[in-house]
């Protein structure tokens, strides 16, 4: 009997945070991007942070594309306006670097890759935000 309520505490616990997870972000990305070593091409996204703790998955509106990346949690002093997609942008390649759902302070950042230090190492760094609609 112990053991039956635990097992049945346990799943509500994990049904009522999923219930709180982000709302997946949809953002048009006007340009080829990196994403951890993959490379997506322009288009229409959703971004779904549901999907386990700290991973990110990324899915083209039309089907084509996609990935998952870890990611950390960050904060910001403030709450965002919208949700956003930041990316450093080195000549014309572009990775993601945070992503923020707009609805708290919490965000994610992605890890860079080795591709990005190499570049970064040698190139003029700047920055791109695109907001985002949820």
């Amino acid at each position: 009997m112990k053991k039956r309520l635990i097992h049945t505490s346990t799943l509500i616990l994990l049904a009522a945070a999923s219930a709180f997870a982000e709302q997946p972000i949809k953002a048009q990305i006007p340009f080829p991007f990196h994403v951890g070593g993959s490379v997506l091409p322009s288009g229409s996204y959703t971004v779904d942070s549901g999907v386990a703790r700290d991973v990110l998955r990324f899915r083209s509106a039309d089907g084509k594309s996609s990935v998952m990346i870890l990611s950390h949690t960050v904060q910001s002093a403030a709450i965002p306006d919208k949700p956003k997609l930041v990316f450093n942008r080195y000549g014309d390649e572009y990775f993601l670097c945070q992503v923020w759902a707009g609805d708290d302070n919490g965000g994610h950042e992605l890890p860079k890759s080795r591709l990005e230090k190499e570049i970064a190492s040698t190139a003029k760094h700047a920055t791109k935000t695109l907001l985002a609609g949820k």
